[in-house]
């Protein structure tokens, strides 16, 4: 196996080191990091023509058994040829996939949960990535009760356990049916819920009994979430129910009456408008003059689809479905088809209101001192406007992070490092750090070379980015906006490229007995400066080290000589290389010679091949 590093050199090894053949089995990533000393865990591949499970579990022993103590067994798949690695240094990377048993090396890949979708459509990621996420919240769902102990829910023994569990209480308000969700409709809503809003908690409030809910058990429910409302921050309370159909606003009822109860104790009531396709009239409750009344929308296109009382040949985001109700008083629009979530794939207004549900305990989070009246007028203001074709009315599809800049008027400020504040760099491929901070959310940025910026991409606080080529000094800039359209100043940092290794200097070697005296002229460089030397050797043998990465290392430093005291008469082979401030190492200088011979001197410097 080739050695990266001598050890005790002190050096730290260079990815460049690694031979192409094996280099372009894994990610430029995965070099670069552990090249820093950052652990990484990552997928070797065997070759594709190892099928059966003898042979697999032969290679990977192999592959395990190269770096014992610096490559640990992460995860081990029997059926696949695959295994999960753990790498401390890039020496064991090397090790393991330098074999021809490693066909290839694969980054651990993140992704979303399948409801996805919806979420980037109202803008949600953009909003949980700077901290926006209803922390501190709950919201109360009045449905047919939750199956806490779902993975999606946080995996409940029982509410509030353990610590991480998403639903904070549950308990039937209609008779019990012994079960926690009879028909998965109130999961799916849970789930909706705590998608949009990760921080918030879910109060599980089972209000039916078989398929229909009475108001007086919703009313009951109602009364306890008005009740408890500090004891457990309700930003808002869910009703994905309904029924009837109205073409105006409802006549105050009982129904109507604890809606507006609740609101005005800060509670907002969101209520799905209906199903039943009609174009002039939501169902009741969500006709209420309290209610937050909400339709549907595709959140992609999903091809098309038929349903009980409609058909939409096709469909695409921000396309009003065909069966959600629909009136000139309706509230807001936000995905309602198809939303899978907690296990369950629903389409209806029912799963479009706890989207809506959801932004509340964000908003709730983030303004805590705002009414629900100030609130909505945050989600209807800044909504994306969208048409139905059926009717003729426009409304606002909600879009959370607008929502949440509404009131800014100050552009943020922020930061941008290079490489950790690194002077220089041998490699195009840098890491940016940003930092950027607003009156409410860094939603944007534009990383660019020019003076000015128009590609804006949403906000991460670290990115890889690629210079230009040629040495030199390069300056990158950065712009952040925010949820409210605001664009900051430019942002500049800058690094020297410098790619190219020392030239220059010829080493001499002069013999004595017991000793071989070595000398060299200095070496030059005109990018990043010179750093220091490596001087390597190999006794008993004509042929010098290959690179200054191998063989014996006899001295690092600045000094422009070296005494090497040997036995009598032995012979020794050296190469001296030169390495400047970026970490470019000349191929260096090489001389043989007998303690007790001649003295010779070198070819001059050497830089690195092509």
């Amino acid at each position: 196996m080739l050695a990266l590093v001598v050890a005790g050199c002190g050096i730290d090894p260079s990815v460049e080191e690694v031979p192409v053949e094996v280099r372009a089995k894994a990610p430029e990533p995965i070099w670069i990091d552990l090249a820093a000393r950052l652990e990484r865990t990552f997928i070797v591949a065997l070759p594709p023509t190892v099928t059966d499970s003898a042979t697999r579990a032969d290679h990977k022993a192999r592959l395990l058994a190269v770096a014992p103590g610096e490559l640990v067994l992460d995860r081990d798949w029997s059926e696949l040829p695959l295994v999960q690695v753990r790498a401390t240094t890039l020496e064991a990377a090397f090790a393991v996939l330098e074999r021809d048993e490693a066909a290839a090396a694969y980054e651990v890949e993140h992704y979303e949960l399948t409801d996805a979708q919806s979420f980037p459509l109202i803008e949600q990621p953009a909003a949980a990535a700077a901290g926006k996420t209803g922390t501190g919240t709950t919201v109360a769902v009045l449905d047919t009760g939750a199956d806490y102990t779902r993975a999606e829910l946080g995996s409940c023994s029982s509410p509030g356990v353990p610590a991480g569990c998403k639903v904070a209480f549950a308990k039937d308000f209609a008779p019990t049916d012994n079960t926690l969700d009879d028909n998965g409709h109130g999961t799916n809503v849970s789930g909706i819920v705590v998608g949009v809003a990760p921080g918030t908690k879910v109060l599980a409030l089972d209000v039916f009994n078989g398929a229909s809910a009475s108001s007086t058990h919703i009313i009951s429910a109602i009364n306890w979430v008005i009740a408890n409302k500090a004891t457990y921050n309700i930003a808002s309370m869910n009703l994905s129910l309904g029924g009837g159909s109205s073409t105006t606003t409802c006549a105050a009822d009982a129904m109507g009456i604890a809606l507006g109860v609740a609101r005005s104790a800060g509670i907002a009531p969101v209520v799905a408008s209906g199903n039943s396709a009609t174009t002039n009239a939501i169902s009741s409750p969500a006709c209420a003059p309290a209610a937050i009344s909400v339709g549907a929308v595709y959140d992609a296109n999903v091809g098309g689809l038929s349903f009980s009382t409609c058909s939409d040949p096709t469909t695409a985001a921000d396309r009003v479905t065909c069966f959600s109700n629909s009136a000139s008083f309706l509230t807001v629009l936000a995905p309602g088809a198809m939303i899978t979530a907690a296990g369950y794939t629903m389409a209806g207004t029912s799963q479009a209101a706890p989207h809506v549900a959801g932004a509340f305990a964000v908003l709730h989070s983030a303004f805590p001192a705002e009414s629900v009246d100030q609130q909505l007028v945050r989600l209807t203001s800044t909504g994306a406007p969208v048409l139905d074709p059926r009717n003729g009315i426009t409304k606002p599809r909600i879009n959370l992070v607008a929502a949440l800049g509404a009131s800014d008027t100050s552009p943020p400020t922020g930061t941008l490092v290079i490489n950790g504040g690194a002077a220089t760099t041998r490699l195009l491929a840098v890491n940016l750090a940003l930092a950027a901070t607003d009156d409410t959310l860094v939603a944007q940025m534009c990383v660019s070379t020019s003076t000015t910026c128009t590609g804006f991409v949403p906000y991460l606080g670290a990115i890889s980015y690629t210079l230009a080529a040629g040495d030199g000094m390069q300056t990158l800039r950065v712009w952040y906006r925010d949820a409210a359209g605001n664009t900051s100043l430019p942002v500049a940092a800058s690094i020297r490229v410098d790619t190219t290794a020392p030239t220059g200097g010829v080493l001499t070697v002069s013999a004595a007995t017991a000793r071989l005296d070595l000398s060299w002229t200095t070496a030059t460089d005109a990018g990043s400066g010179f750093a220091s030397y490596r001087l390597v050797g190999i006794a008993g043998t004509t042929l010098p080290a290959t690179a200054c990465t191998s063989g014996t290392t006899l001295y690092t430093g600045t000094a422009t000589s070296f005494v090497h005291a040997v036995a009598s008469k032995a012979t020794w082979s050296y190469r001296l290389c030169a390495i400047d401030v970026a970490g470019n190492t000349a191929t260096g200088s090489t001389r043989t010679l007998t303690a007790g011979a001649a003295t010779w001197s070198s070819s001059p410097w050497f830089a690195p091949s092509r």
